[in-house]
């Protein structure tokens, strides 16, 4: 069994650096002390946000919206 979640693990692993090498964001379930979250990756350091926090940006992507709009460069 271990020998199948490695694998799997090295293949997370080679598409988030993938994509990250494209520029894309790579985003996959995972887990963190017994609790679901969702994991980020790309071009960035990567982060996990959990399902407190996904409904809390659920709630708020309007504003979330606007912010990046007003200040992002184009």
């Amino acid at each position: 069994m271990g020998d199948i979640d490695d694998k799997d693990r090295r293949i997370r692993e080679l598409e988030e650096e993938l994509a990250r090498l494209k520029g894309q964001i790579v985003v996959t379930e995972d887990e963190y002390m017994g609790r679901p979250v969702l994991r980020f990756s790309g071009a960035f350091k990567p982060f996990t946000l959990g399902l407190t926090k996904c409904r809390i940006i659920l709630k708020s992507i309007d504003k979330i919206k606007e912010f990046v709009e007003k200040y992002d460069e184009k």
